[in-house]
């Protein structure tokens, strides 16, 4: 897959669920519509992706920004340093690409 065809799908999904949430706030619940769009994209993703990458960017469209809108950080140990990552869709690109390396991931660290 190219990255600019990974950021199209991101931007897709980001785009739908924030108009699912914004209905579901509305009284409009959709879940019934939506759920074999959901499983026809995790049956693609599965197919695509090892469970590292699917771990980040499941993480990246349902983690990270919460309910409330907050947005929840993921870091990366650089020495003592703590470095934000998976903060756009460029850097979640990179995130997966090293996961599929089969590098351990133990200096990640989420929340």
């Amino acid at each position: 897959m190219t990255k600019q065809s990974f950021e199209k799908i991101i931007l897709n999904l980001q785009v739908a669920r924030k108009r699912s949430h914004d209905l579901y706030k509305l009284g409009v619940d959709l879940m019934q519509y939506d759920e074999n769009y959901e499983h026809a994209i995790d049956e693609f993703f599965r197919a695509s992706f090892n469970p590292d990458q699917l771990g980040w960017i499941d993480w990246f469209l349902y983690e990270r920004e919460g309910m409330d809108g907050k947005i929840n950080k993921a870091w990366k140990k650089v020495g003592r340093k703590k470095v934000e990552i998976c903060h756009t869709i460029d850097s979640l690109w990179e995130i997966i690409n090293e996961a599929g390396q089969d590098r351990a991931f133990d200096d990640r660290v989420g929340g």
